[in-house]
């Protein structure tokens, strides 16, 4: 295997300025009309090429795992209170690669592919004896809209997460995307038969105009437990809590009400402190730019399944990366076409996007378990958090990996 490691952290996110290539000046401009006058769901205009990044959005499940110690470790917690901290500490690692690792590499926010109905992506990361490895599968499991499912696993901890995530975005003033993430994670340990809901959180991608896009997180999101047990982590764009970007503060509280255990706050893509309330103590909670990422593992290109993420954009992104932005352009029309066709033919023959799907299966939420465990956390949440806690989209699927897939 091959690791692939695009998050790496560096100090240029105020100093690397992004200038807009000469010959797509003219597509820049016509973007930037259009999206101010759109009203619908943005995932169906075309993008500039020299905007695109040369991974699929298929690829960001891997930051899940960006942490796989910190994930083996959420069983090795001693009492259910503990457990649900090293839960928020895991999670809050994960928020580094998924919204802020390509603007401190590269200067600026660039858009993934958007996948291809069955694109697949698989990987893991090999660990030791005491933690084991992890391994993660992923797969779109619908285009329209617009939903990937995902699957993280670690045998030997014992511990499993599982969800999907789709987006729907608009155009906001001034100048920017409001992004609502649909969708959830499971995290489930067998070992105590303990089982936990994760809400995914807002984003806001600033700097569209100026051609150096930033994301940033905005709202609140849970982590609900069965155990009876409630973390809510409160997300800051710059200006508000300490005046500074990517802020976020936690508590841990029971459920149905009282005090909290455990607060926890600062920069999630940099440092953050915890405190333990009842001991009075506060330490070092997560430092994103200290603990670094492990890059995930994946097969050569040659090795790979045709539907697998790297082999299905493989010649958009030889372009993108020699920034021949006509080819990635015509490569990716070509693409898209090809998919568009296999819809009409799908349409025709009567088949849904579920018939075509090689790794998750659509399942009854009603007669699944981990979709009876959702439904009794969901339930919880809501009693607590209103309808608004968790945003799913109006088609509510639920997805689980195959057997045999893991």
């Amino acid at each position: 295997m091959s690791s692939n490691n695009s998050n790496a952290n560096s100090d240029s996110d105020d100093t690397s300025v992004a200038e807009v290539p000469t010959e797509q000046k003219d597509s820049f401009r016509s973007f930037i009309a259009t999206l101010a006058q759109f009203s619908g769901d943005l995932s169906s205009l075309t993008c500039p090429s020299f905007l695109l990044s040369s991974v699929s959005l298929l690829e960001y499940s891997q930051y899940w795992g960006d942490h796989p110690k910190l994930f083996a470790a959420i069983s090795g917690g001693t009492t259910p209170e503990e457990r649900l901290l090293r839960v928020l500490k895991w999670f809050i690692s994960t928020l580094y690669g998924s919204y802020s690792s390509r603007t401190t590499t590269i200067g600026m926010e660039k858009k993934p592919y958007n996948p291809i109905l069955g694109e697949q992506y698989f990987g893991r990361w090999t660990g030791d004896a005491e933690t084991g490895d992890t391994f993660l599968a992923a797969e779109q499991v619908s285009h329209h809209p617009p939903i990937m499912g995902f699957h993280l696993e670690n045998k030997k901890a014992g511990v499993i997460l599982e969800g999907h995530c789709g987006q729907k975005s608009r155009f906001a003033m001034p100048a920017g995307i409001d992004v609502s993430q649909t969708g959830h994670a499971t995290l489930s340990l067998p070992g105590f038969n303990e089982h936990y809901l994760l809400t995914l959180p807002s984003i806001q991608i600033r700097g569209i105009v100026t051609g150096r896009p930033f994301v940033e997180l905005s709202g609140t999101t849970y982590i609900v437990s069965s155990t009876g047990l409630l973390a809510t982590i409160d997300y800051s764009t710059r200006g508000y809590f300490s005046g500074e970007k990517n802020s976020f503060k936690a508590s841990i509280k029971p459920l149905d009400g009282g005090s909290a255990f455990y607060t926890a706050q600062g920069q999630w893509s940099k440092s953050s402190k915890y405190t333990d309330v009842k001991k009075g103590e506060t330490k070092l909670f997560f430092d994103a730019e200290a603990d670094q990422p492990l890059p995930i593992e994946i097969k050569p290109v040659e090795e790979l399944a045709p539907l697998e993420s790297h082999k299905v954009w493989a010649v958009v992104s030889k372009a993108l990366n020699a920034k021949d932005y006509a080819t990635a352009s015509k490569e990716k029309s070509a693409l898209e076409e090809a998919q568009r066709e296999l819809r009409r033919q799908r349409k025709e023959k009567g088949e849904t996007q579920a018939d075509v799907l090689e790794v998750f299966e659509l399942v009854d939420e009603d007669a699944d378990a981990t979709g009876k465990i959702f439904q009794t956390l969901r339930e919880k949440l809501v009693k607590v958090a209103g309808a608004k806690a968790i945003k799913e989209d109006e088609t509510k699927p639920h997805w689980r990996l195959r057997q045999g897939k893991n």
